[in-house]
Order: C-alpha cells, then sequence, then structure tokens
C-alpha cells in the first residue's frame, strides 16, 4: 500500500514522529513509511500503547478521537493511521 496523494507529507511526518516517541523506537525512525504495519507488526505497539498513542495524538493536532471512532484498520498501517489523524484535523 502506497501512501495517497491526499495525505499531506507534514501531516505523515508529524504522526510518524509522534508514534516513534511514543513507542520509544528511535531506532527505527528511518525505515517506517506509509506502508509501516503498526498493531501486530510492531511488538511495541500492544493495547496499552495504543491507548498513550491516542493521548499523544490528541495532544499534538488538538483533536478529539472517540473510543467509537478506533476501528480496526486504523492501526493496520502508519499511513491509515495518518489518514484518519488528517481527517480529525480538517
Amino acid at each position: 500500500m502506497t501512501r495517497s496523494p491526499e495525505i499531506s507529507q507534514a501531516i505523515f511526518e508529524d504522526v510518524k514522529a509522534v508514534v516513534v516517541v511514543t513507542l520509544n523506537i528511535e531506532d527505527q525512525a528511518d525505515d517506517l513509511g506509509p506502508e509501516t504495519g503498526l498493531y501486530g507488526s510492531l511488538p511495541e505497539l500492544d493495547s496499552l500503547t495504543v491507548v498513550k498513542l491516542i493521548v499523544a495524538l490528541q495532544k499534538r493536532f488538538g483533536v478529539e478521537i472517540e473510543i467509537e471512532e478506533i476501528v480496526g484498520d486504523t492501526f493496520d498501517t502508519l499511513g491509515r493511521l495518518a489518514a484518519f489523524v488528517e481527517s480529525k484535523v480538517r
């Protein structure tokens, strides 16, 4: 899966930075792209860190994320997560 053109590079990079810091995976930052798998692919991302990540994204982007909005594929890839965040920012 490639990053869809409607996702801005700035949003993607900001979401990536929040993921890297929240999961403490700075050593992997250069390898993360839009198609990078998240939940189920990164051992650092479990149910507790999903909650931490949601809180961090809310703070960084000034958005509210409701539990009902978190659907299974939101955390499939970094690109999907960035697209979700961008939809909240708009």
